[in-house]
């Protein structure tokens, strides 16, 4: 059984937090039950998104966000949810295609963040050679020129030795 944050079930809802607290809320004083944890936290179940699902549905339809939710807390209340395998052999289908509809949704969210993670991966590694052969090629120039003044004062001191004593003494 998969269970969700708030922060979770606002994101996949797009929803904010505060609007997600205050259908929870409302449907808790209806009597549908979200579970909640050790804490008195709320965590939610793939049963509460289709609920949730339906009450966005609902409130954008016309009708009163209260009325909504006392028509879909009714109709939950006759069709109580169980994990029980005895009661398994009749689902209800609409629920199972719009359980399949969001998993399908989550697995091409999944696979458009690993392509976008390729991407920014193979950006960084682009990135990385041409600092790498920047630095190399600047490594190279500079020892050049280190080479360079080395053989200039080289060639200046050998010079410097070649004139003589009288030379030296008087320039």
């Amino acid at each position: 059984m998969k269970v969700y944050s708030p922060s979770d079930i606002a994101e996949l809802l797009n929803i904010k937090l505060p609007t997600l607290r205050k259908y929870s809320i409302m449907l808790e004083e209806r009597g549908y039950n979200i579970a909640r944890n050790s804490q008195n936290h709320r965590y939610y179940q793939d049963k509460d998104i289709i609920t949730l699902r339906k009450v966005i549905t609902a409130s954008k339809s016309g009708i009163t966000l209260d009325e909504a939710i006392r028509n879909i807390v009714s109709i939950e209340q006759h069709n109580s949810y169980t994990n029980d395998i005895d009661n398994a052999d009749t689902p209800n289908n609409s629920d199972i295609k719009e359980l399949k509809e969001l998993v399908y949704k989550q697995n091409e969210l999944i696979k458009g963040l690993a392509a976008r993670l390729d991407e920014q991966q193979q950006y960084i590694d682009k990135r990385l050679e041409e600092r790498d052969r920047l630095l190399m090629q600047t490594m190279k120039e500079t020892l050049e020129a280190k080479k360079q003044i080395a053989s200039t004062e080289a060639a200046e001191e050998k010079e410097e030795n070649k004139k003589g004593f009288w030379s030296k003494l008087f320039s």
